[in-house]
């Protein structure tokens, strides 16, 4: 039985507006499939093409990597799905991974599972295996039966910055990057300039600026949010060792997200797929950036244009949708006010009863928007230097995972 697994999914083309299928990998085998592998690599796995206009793009799907020689199960979940979501996702896909494999051949590697925030991520870490060394795999009989159940390693949210295809060394650039978005507190992030003198090079904050951009055109929030907060905290060392910091990042002054400039292949897909005003809410929950004001003039101009190639269909999909995402966001608007109330009942709430009694009351804390919410305001907290709130403001970010994460299993 094949490792491999292949899938059929329904688009609707976002510059003609036809639907039409075509194969999706969810399971790649590196094994069975070495020209899958290499397409991955490249950059160019499950990129589908309209077969009306011939435009290509991403099919937005997750990805479950496998590699029996490397002994190593890479996931990278489907594009936009929250956070508390990847873990059940991936158990999806490693249950039909495990069950493809004959008994005799479930390794203990298998239930050891590592999370790349997409296939870039996956890329990335199949370019680190192939300059190490392929251990061998032990013997059949030296090895019990890998259960089957995952343990699911945190996010690796470095991924997102590959080197080029065409080098072999990383740029150095690239290399800091990597290290300050591993830096887990302000002690390592000193380390990390220490050893990198090349974040403090005046073109450095334009790059993290832009990479703060990409990270958000590809959904990858939380890798933006970190971008932001390395260029803030980088700004306050630059202070204490006499070097001149960016004009954006004079003390006190708020690192403001990078404006969106286009609506993703992967979010317009999932809108132009919604049949209901409630399908509308649940992307845009899905999707917290279909909720910013310049989404509406962005759908715009996709009518104007879909108009101007004679694709009336496509057009009036997209100006219907643009009109429930307009309802969408004047409700989560004239819900502000409960959010902040909900917010600060949870910061100020005194131990497990207290929280419990504000979880009662506030259910919107249980709501996606609120964990953006929480983010944000940790990496407020870090700007100004308050780590001690910062640091309680993620705790309690955590603690909303697990309470939606036990209400989902139940």
């Amino acid at each position: 039985m094949p490792i491999a697994y292949q899938e059929p999914e329904a688009f609707v083309c976002p510059d003609c507006g036809a639907d039409f299928e075509a194969p999706v990998w969810l399971i790649l085998d590196a094994q069975e499939e070495p020209a899958a592998v290499e397409a991955l690599l490249e950059g160019t796995l499950n990129l589908v093409t309209c077969p009306a206009c011939q435009r290509r793009g991403p099919a937005g799907a997750p990805l479950l990597f496998h590699d029996g020689l490397a002994r190593r199960v890479i996931f990278a979940p489907a594009p936009g799905l929250p956070e508390h979501a990847w873990g059940e996702q991936a158990r999806e896909l490693h249950a039909v991974l495990v069950g493809s494999m004959p008994e005799e051949a479930r390794r203990p590697y298998l239930a050891d599972v590592d999370i790349a925030q997409d296939l870039a991520g996956i890329a990335h870490l199949l370019r680190r295996m192939q300059r190490r060394p392929v251990r061998p795999a032990p013997a059949d009989s030296d090895v019990p039966a890998a259960p089957v159940v995952p343990s699911v390693h945190e996010p690796v949210e470095a991924a997102q910055v590959r080197p080029p295809a065409d080098e072999e060394e990383v740029p150095p650039l690239l290399m800091a990057v990597e290290a300050l978005l591993g830096a887990n507190s302000a002690e390592e992030l000193e380390q990390v300039v220490a050893q990198y003198p090349i974040l403090f090079e005046p073109t450095t904050d334009a790059v993290l600026n832009e990479l703060a951009e990409v990270a958000v055109n590809q959904r990858a929030f939380e890798i933006a949010e970190s971008l932001r907060e390395a260029r803030a905290l980088l700004a306050r060392m630059s202070q204490r060792l006499s070097v001149a910091p960016p004009p954006s990042l004079v003390a006190g002054e708020p690192v403001l997200p990078a404006l969106l400039t286009y609506v993703p292949d992967e979010v317009l897909q999932a809108l132009l797929q919604t049949q209901s005003a409630a399908e509308v809410a649940q992307v845009a929950a899905q999707y917290p950036l279909l909720l910013q004001p310049e989404v509406d003039q962005l759908l715009a101009e996709r009518v104007e244009q879909a108009l101007d190639d004679q694709h009336e269909r496509l057009a009036q999909l997209l100006e219907d949708r643009r009109e429930a995402l307009a309802q969408v966001r004047e409700q989560a608007a004239g819900g502000s006010g409960e959010l902040d109330e909900a917010l600060e009942a949870l910061l100020l709430a005194d131990g497990a009863d207290g929280l419990s009694q504000v979880l009662d009351r506030y259910p919107i804390l249980l709501e996606e928007i609120a964990l953006q919410a929480l983010w944000q305001f940790a990496a407020e907290a870090r700007a100004v230097d308050d780590q001690d709130l910062a640091r309680y403001a993620v705790e309690c970010r955590e603690m909303l995972l697990r309470v939606r994460k036990g209400l989902n299993s139940s």
